[in-house]
């Protein structure tokens, strides 16, 4: 005899609850684990149904860390159904030390369908812009990051958890510093956080 019993979802007088659109975040350590997190807040608060689904690959030569990235994206997708966009986001200053000794990540990018967003030139310098008055900031390196991020937020021990970034950090945060980094509006644009 068939069960008649009902699920919750399928109860009479309930709306079904849609599938979350998936997102695959690629991220080179837990810095940016955390960062990517504080991101699906900011979706969850502007109603944005996604789930970014986040992979910490580990920090080695940015073209390690994509490959990493790559396969994991494919195994997810073979398990869990296909994915609406896939990013990986990396220290920019890291491309430019792996360009000496390393294969150029963004042709392994290009192949896998992912979307490389760079951080410049660490999530430091992304953290330093987006405070206030400091969305213009360009530092050139992960040492002048640090020394900039220290004197605007003290307390700042990497890597924050996603709790501290939300207590900091607003959508108009990520707006601001969005409107001059190219690389951060991509990011803003993919996940539909755009005004």
């Amino acid at each position: 005899m068939a069960d008649l019993r009902l699920t919750a979802a399928m109860a009479p007088g309930r709306r079904p609850i849609p599938k979350r659109t998936r997102i695959f975040v690629g991220a080179e350590g837990e810095s940016e684990r955390s960062f990517a997190a504080w991101l699906q807040g900011l979706c969850d608060g502007e109603g944005r149904h996604l789930h970014l689904d986040i992979v910490v690959a580990g920090g080695r030569s940015s073209a390690k860390i994509v490959e990493t990235c790559a396969g994991r994206c494919r195994e997810r997708s073979r398990k869990h159904g296909p994915y609406r966009a896939r990013l990986v986001l990396l220290d920019r200053d890291r491309l430019e030390d792996n360009r000496q000794n390393e294969a150029d990540p963004r042709p392994i990018a290009g192949e896998a369908g992912i979307e490389l967003v760079f951080l410049r030139p660490t999530l430091e310098g992304v953290l330093v812009r987006l405070h206030k008055r400091s969305q213009r900031r360009q530092l050139a390196t992960a040492k002048d990051a640090e020394r900039a991020l220290e004197k605007l937020w003290p307390e700042y021990r990497k890597p924050a958890p996603a709790a501290a970034l939300r207590e900091r950090f607003d959508l108009e945060c990520l707006r601001r510093a969005a409107e001059h980094d190219g690389d951060l509006r991509k990011l803003t644009e993919l996940l539909g956080l755009t005004p």
